[in-house]
Formats: C-alpha cells, sequence, structure tokens
C-alpha cells in the first residue's frame, strides 16, 4: 500500500526534470549535433535541485493556503502553480544554463531567455500537476 503512494512521485520528478530540462538546453543551444549529451548533463545537473525544490513546494503550497486562505479553492490552486512553475523555471533555468555555457559572458542573457521562453511550459506543467496529478496522488496516499 505504502509503495503504491511512493511509486508514482518518483517517477513524475524525473519526467519533469527530463521535459523541463531538454526544453531548457534547446533555448540554449538548439537542436545542435551534441544536444541529447547537453540535454542529459543538464538533466543530471537538475536533479539534485528538483529534489530540494520539490520538498520545498510543500511549504510553499501551506504558505499559498494561510496567505490566500480567504480565496476560494481554485484561486489558490491557480498561485500555486503560477508560484511553482516560477520556482521551478527560475531554479531548472540556472542549473541548465550553467551547465550549458557556464558563467560565460552572456550567461544572464541566455539564463534570462532560457526562463522566460521556458515559463509557459513550466507553467502547464504545474497546472497539470495541480489539477490532474496531485489529486490523484493524494488519493493514493490516502488508499482509496
Amino acid at each position: 500500500m505504502r509503495l503504491r503512494a511512493i511509486v508514482p512521485p518518483l517517477l513524475i520528478l524525473p519526467t519533469i526534470g527530463l521535459l523541463l530540462s531538454g526544453v531548457i538546453t534547446w533555448i540554449n543551444i538548439g537542436f545542435t549535433a551534441d544536444f541529447t549529451a547537453r540535454w542529459l548533463r543538464g538533466f543530471v545537473s537538475a536533479l539534485p535541485v528538483m529534489l530540494v525544490a520539490f520538498a520545498f513546494m510543500a511549504v510553499l503550497d501551506r504558505k499559498v493556503q494561510q496567505v490566500f486562505a480567504g480565496r476560494s479553492a481554485l484561486a489558490r490552486k491557480l498561485i500555486l502553480a503560477a508560484c511553482t512553475a516560477c520556482m521551478m523555471e527560475l531554479l531548472l533555468a540556472s542549473v541548465v544554463t550553467l551547465s550549458n555555457r557556464g558563467f560565460a559572458p552572456g550567461f544572464a542573457i541566455a539564463w534570462g531567455a532560457a526562463f522566460v521562453k521556458s515559463l509557459p511550459v513550466g507553467l502547464c506543467v504545474s497546472l497539470c500537476m495541480g489539477f490532474v496529478i496531485k489529486p490523484q496522488l493524494d488519493r493514493l496516499a490516502a488508499g482509496r
């Protein structure tokens, strides 16, 4: 029973990491001959950051629920999705751009472009997580 509640999040995190690191790598370097190698290097670099961010999301969820307690559940979910997307894209754009480009001249511009251009993908992922996947995971954890 407990394994049923643990396995899905363990599969979801790397899947999100692969998607977002791929998008950011594409934004950073385009589809070059070494795209796959650089994408995988960015993904591996992003995993530890994603684990920290994933742990922080529970804190973020509680804070959004407290600060926006007077708002509807829909509004709180939308706010949480936006905050989560911004946090994840900020962190992943930083790590993957650093992995792809290093602290070379132009890093800040490349990071900014990666953050802004990947944010719509992050918002879609966050909305899907908040409205579809998280309710399913909560039901699994509750044993229903």
